[in-house]
């Protein structure tokens, strides 16, 4: 007899008290549920815990909530979360984004059908919307290489999900562009995550120049080239390839911040 996989769920918030519960109504909304969803308040200012309470309070969830004394960032609070989580997969979701109610079946599904694999992640639409369309059970699915991230990050943070069993973490000093380090560093020492081509996630920000920590667009170019050095020094990236990978993503970050410079002189026409 084959015993299901269990899910933990991993949610760092600060200051979510407008969006939380559209979060974790978005996991109650799941046909496969999670066995528990951890949500870590990185020291919050506002009503973030209270919210989050008041919800689990009248959830069919497994609600535990962590509650940091100090503001460390995304990294410290979703390894927190992470240390504690019981698992056999591990699924983050942002404070503020939303899964489809057959994320967690069919992307489990598919890391039970392809044992080897220790990361997966799935598409996503930037829209605010609650509203998803059904989706097929059968899936298209491909591979994405160590190459196919150093050309761009394949994966929001919110479509993934690992096996618990590894053990590459967050990399706590990072407060940008930490969730592409780490899927780098996983696909380098464990071989390619499995690309799921289905829309399961919807996230509010824009992937740059928005509210929240992608809209910091220099400090998130910084992290990101910090990251490459960090694989080279792990060899897991030559000198060349360093080089021909720094080059590209200072290319984009131009071509971003030329991108942001004109969004608010499109607004005025």
């Amino acid at each position: 007899m084959t015993v299901a996989s269990t899910i933990s769920v991993v949610i760092p918030c600060y200051n979510s008290e407008h969006t939380i519960v559209r979060a974790l109504r978005s996991i109650e909304q799941q046909i496969l549920q999670p066995s528990e969803v951890i949500v870590v308040d990185d020291a919050s200012t506002d009503n973030t815990v209270a919210t989050i309470n008041q919800y689990a309070a009248q959830s069919t969830l497994n609600i535990r909530v962590i509650a940091q004394p100090s503001n460390g960032g995304p990294s410290v609070a979703r390894n927190e979360g992470w240390s504690t989580a019981t698992g056999d997969f591990i699924a983050f979701l942002d404070a503020d984004d939303m899964w489809h109610p057959q994320k967690l079946e069919l992307q489990s599904g598919e890391m039970t059908d392809n044992p080897t694999c220790v990361m997966s992640f799935h598409d996503h639409v930037f829209t605010a919307s609650e509203q998803f369309a059904t989706q097929s059970q059968s899936l298209v699915t491909s591979r994405a290489t160590l190459r196919n991230y150093l050309i761009r990050n394949q994966s929001a943070t919110p479509t993934v999900m690992l096996r618990n069993t590894i053990p590459q973490r967050f990399t706590d000093t990072k407060r940008y562009a930490e969730d592409y380090l780490l899927w780098m560093t996983i696909i380098a020492k464990h071989g390619s995550a499995l690309h799921i081509h289905a829309p399961l996630a919807h996230c509010t920000n824009p992937g740059y120049g928005g509210s929240g920590q992608s809209g910091r667009l220099w400090k998130m170019e910084r992290s990101e080239l910090s990251g490459f050095v960090s694989l080279w020094r792990s060899r897991a990236l030559s000198l060349p390839t360093l080089v021909a990978v720094s080059s590209w993503s200072i290319a984009k970050y131009l071509l971003r911040l030329f991108d942001t410079f004109l969004i608010p002189i499109r607004r005025r026409r």
